[in-house]
């Protein structure tokens, strides 16, 4: 799946409720964490924009391209933080026609300063249409590849599609599994941060939050050690390593009797310094 990540110049036009960046700073602000989000290392990707950005009016007589070069009112800050973007290549011109067609394997998501239609102005809105990009792949392959830049505060077992692979019916039960996933992404770090005491509390407000069940599986613990991969500083250098860690509680995805589960840990401090939620198993019991 590619997706092309389109700025939309027209909302950095100003209006007289926004007659500078000056007073759209919050705004700016947003975009930036989109930025960032787009730079994190699962996803990899920049904002493109047109040409016509440079000249759009951003206050009365100032152009976009006069503002970020010290004329009119705002930040010195924020005029820095857009230099920054531009000059890494995280914001890039565009070299396609607008608009973006889309098919089944390449998706366009609009993004803008401050709310525009038909757009995304702010990270969690940028999440939430990824993840409706995933829910809608129906190859189990491809899901797997694009499943990564959805979930950056997840970690995913090393060979977890090979499992995935035995999903029945997967296109399916998509929207499912692209729910649940965003859940311990969003919340399980922070929930074992919250109650690393009484982890049958986080396990209740995941219940809760997904409306499916939540629950440890002691019995069968030698069954669930997936192996993942993450890299530790030596010397100043960056060695590979692998561990295996057991992956329990799970979440039955459907319904209670349901054999479509995800098997994670909270958090593991030699991984990814503790920051990110470990899904070592989606699909079957492993037993």
């Amino acid at each position: 799946m590619q997706v092309i990540n389109s700025l939309i110049e027209q909302s950095f036009e100003y209006t007289a409720e926004k007659e500078n960046l000056a007073v759209r700073r919050d705004e700016i602000g947003d975009l930036m964490e989109i930025i960032a989000y787009c730079q994190d290392n699962a996803v990899l990707e920049p904002i493109e924009y047109r040409e016509a950005l440079w000249e759009m009016c951003v206050e009365e007589g100032i152009t976009f391209a006069d503002w970020l070069y010290g004329d009119g009112t705002g930040s010195d800050d924020d005029r820095r933080r857009m230099l920054e973007a531009l000059s890494k290549k995280a914001l890039m011109e565009s070299d396609k026609d607008w608009p973006v067609h889309e098919t089944s394997n390449l998706k366009n998501i609009n993004v803008t300063l401050g709310g525009f239609q038909s757009s995304v102005s702010t990270v969690e809105e940028y999440v939430q249409e990824r993840r409706k990009i995933l829910s809608s792949i129906k190859k189990v392959i491809d899901y797997e590849a694009f499943m990564q830049s959805c979930f950056i505060n997840s970690k995913f077992a090393k060979g977890i599609l090979s499992e995935m692979k035995h999903i029945s019916n997967f296109s399916d039960n998509t929207k499912e599994i692209t729910k649940a996933l965003g859940i311990l992404n969003d919340y399980a770090v922070n929930l074992y941060q919250q109650y690393s005491t009484r982890l049958e509390e986080a396990m209740r407000i995941l219940s809760v939050l997904l409306q499916r069940e939540c629950a440890p599986d002691p019995k069968h613990s030698e069954d669930l050690i997936f192996t993942f991969t993450y890299s530790e500083n030596i010397e100043g250098d960056k060695v590979a390593k692998t561990k295996g860690v057991e992956c329990s509680p799970h979440l039955k995805l459907l319904h209670s009797g349901s054999n479509l589960r995800i098997y994670f840990y909270w958090c593991d401090h030699e991984i990814e310094g503790g920051k990110k939620v470990l899904v070592g198993r989606i699909g079957r019991h492993p037993y």
